[in-house]
């Protein structure tokens, strides 16, 4: 049970953070940065308002039955300037909130230059005096305990209540009976309190779910929508004449007298022993994708502004919606994403019943030094493999202002790979490079795209 309306809440619990995690745990900015087109953001924007709706609660506001009570038990307080005590007895009223009462143990901080904490004074008071004096701490703690939020209680029906108290000794509690001393007004002040507190919560709360969240969302769709327009635009800038246009993706399957490292021995059937040979991409589908590949690089490298801010996931997409575009599967995608590997292909997909060998693989990485590049084909790329004789590419992208130094050092890094066999050139202008890892050949085209930062950016290789 909180205490509320202290300096601590004012510190520490500030309503604007606790309106905002209650959208962040209904997933609805989760739910915004994963939308990857303006029809997926229009869907978004147009659900935004029923679901800021399902997310807002109920503003709070207090009763108007008041209920009064004491404590039987007494406590000691401190007389100032002696060793002695006095025996203190709460006597407590019980203000019920209606609506959503946990926002009550939040701070207003809209309303940090109208509202004090109510143990502001007592505290500038203990800053003062110092809290070497029992009596100035317990005045403090006191002040801080003014004001306690008390949760409802479905099995006895309690319904939520703010509880606050004064103190009175038995002597004091005379002076209440016999008329010289009243103690309405301070409890009348104290309600009064309670209800700006609350209605400062109510609406600092409907302002957010009202203003605040809908024009930020709107700021936050509006900059998203023209960063997807632009990447289309990107996209529909790339032209591909038809004579670049290939053919769908295939496989080879070596014959059954082909060397033992390339076909995978089954159990033997009633007719004798069935050997399955292991699929791998066919060597023009490589050449296609490495063609395909180069002609988008080159379109990156004539307009870099819109690619180096890009993630590598971001490019992935882009590359991956190409590939897909330009080298046509059986109306299906035959280049997927996945977390783990940037974009791939496994052989049923381009052959059914050959299998979920992956023949195809391509990572895509900023080339920022020398471990990133090494470590993206061993553990990452090697770890991918599944297959004995597998393609792939590995696109390094570039913001170095001094390209041609900062690719020759990571293509020596890659050579430097433990497995690495030797390179050939490949149709596309890039290097193709072998490797042979665990009994698997990897024929790697190191696909090197210089995309420059604006002058003021890092320039180092």
């Amino acid at each position: 049970m909180p205490y509320v309306f202290t300096l601590e809440c004012q510190k520490s619990r500030r309503l604007s953070v606790w309106l905002r995690q209650l959208i962040e745990r209904g997933g609805l900015r989760s739910r915004f940065f994963a939308i990857d087109t303006v029809e997926e953001l229009d869907h978004f924007e147009r659900e935004l308002p029923a679901a800021l709706a399902r997310l807002r609660p109920e503003v709070p506001f207090l009763g108007g039955d008041v209920r009064a009570w004491q404590s039987g038990t007494g406590h000691s307080r401190p007389i100032p300037g002696t060793n002695n005590a006095d025996t203190m007895y709460r006597h407590y009223i019980a203000i019920p909130i209606e609506g959503d009462a946990s926002l009550v143990e939040w701070w207003p901080d809209t309303a940090d230059d109208e509202l004090t904490p109510v143990d502001a004074e007592t505290q500038g008071e203990a800053e003062r005096l110092g809290l070497s004096t029992i009596a100035v701490r317990h005045r403090l703690y006191t002040a801080r305990e003014t004001w306690k939020l008390v949760p409802a209680d479905p099995p006895t029906v309690r319904q939520a209540a703010l509880h606050t108290f004064v103190e009175l000794s038995r002597a004091e509690e005379r002076q209440v009976r016999d008329g010289a001393r009243e103690i309405q007004s301070t409890f009348d002040q104290r309600i009064a309190e309670a209800h700006r507190f609350v209605a400062r919560v109510a609406a600092q709360t409907e302002e957010f779910f009202e203003i605040v969240a809908p024009d930020e969302f709107a700021a936050m769709i509006a900059d998203r929508r023209e960063e997807l327009i632009n990447r289309s635009a990107v996209t529909a800038s790339l032209s591909f004449p038809q004579a670049w246009r290939a053919p769908a993706p295939t496989l080879v399957v070596p014959p059954v007298d082909a060397p033992a490292a390339d076909r995978k021995v089954q159990q033997p059937v009633r007719d004798g022993l069935r050997v399955e040979a292991r699929p791998r991409l066919a060597e023009a589908s490589f050449a296609d994708v490495q063609r395909v590949v180069r002609i988008w690089a080159n379109s990156i490298e004539r307009y870099p502004d819109a690619y180096t801010g890009l993630v590598e996931d971001r490019v992935s997409d882009l590359l991956a919606a190409t590939l897909n575009a330009t080298l046509p599967g059986a109306q299906r995608e035959v280049y997927s994403r996945s977390g783990k590997s940037d974009i791939f292909v496994q052989a049923d997909v381009l052959a059914e019943g050959s299998g979920p060998a992956k023949v195809f693989i391509c990572e895509a990485k900023w080339a920022t030094d020398d471990s990133v590049v090494t470590k993206a084909v061993d553990p990452q790329l090697f770890g991918y493999l599944n297959t004995h004789d597998t393609a792939a590419v590995l696109l390094l992208l570039f913001r170095q202002i001094d390209f041609d130094t900062a690719r020759e050092r990571r293509l020596d890094a890659l050579r430097s790979v433990t497995g690495f066999v030797g390179e050939t050139p490949g149709p596309s202008g890039w290097p193709i490079f072998e490797f042979r890892t665990q009994g698997r050949r990897v024929n790697l085209c190191v696909a090197t795209v210089h995309v420059p930062p604006r002058p003021s950016a890092d320039s180092t290789v």
